[in-house]
């Protein structure tokens, strides 16, 4: 219930956000002249001199504007092929390319055959895309009630080396 009450919020946010940055573009007040041109104007004060003009903020480019961003999400990685340090190092794999790895630690048993994408929610795209990084085949939908909920388990597997390379 919780994430779907934070799944809600977001679309508001970004629905929101959507409606103001069209209801700008399509304001019936062209811009200054000046600001059309490019040039910036400082606004005058009550007693007509010039107040400073507000600082420009840069414009990002588009193919860069998730760098640095987490992908929305929390993820659990487990051990479950026994080797000494495995979900260390493909939390740490995942890490690096910003997903947000909330938890380690071990599988319930050590005999899984390879490494496994499980959606804890409905809403698969963060494993998928997970599926598509470790290039595991295949995604599986387990839901649980447990509070401590994650939206994505990965239980690492044998050869689990070649899928963070």
């Amino acid at each position: 219930m919780r994430n779907l009450i934070l799944f809600a919020t977001i679309l508001i946010i970004i629905g929101s956000s959507l409606f103001i940055g069209v209801s700008r573009r399509n304001s019936a007040e062209p811009p200054p002249a000046a600001a059309r041109q490019g040039q910036t104007s400082a606004p005058e004060t009550s007693d007509g001199e010039q107040a400073e003009p507000a600082p420009q903020i840069p414009s990002l480019p588009l193919a860069g504007i998730n760098r640095g961003i987490p992908h929305i999400g929390s993820i659990q990685v487990l051990n479950g092929c026994g080797v000494t340090g495995a979900a260390d190092r493909v939390a740490d794999f995942l890490r690096a390319r910003n997903f947000d790895v909330k938890d380690i630690g071990n599988a319930s048993s050590w005999n899984y055959p390879g490494t496994m994408i499980i959606s804890r929610t409905v809403d698969m795209a963060l494993a998928n895309e997970l599926e598509k990084l470790l290039k595991t085949g295949k995604v599986t939908l387990i839901r649980n009630r447990d509070e401590h909920l994650y939206d994505v388990t990965v239980v690492v597997g044998p050869g689990f080396e070649d899928k963070i390379r």
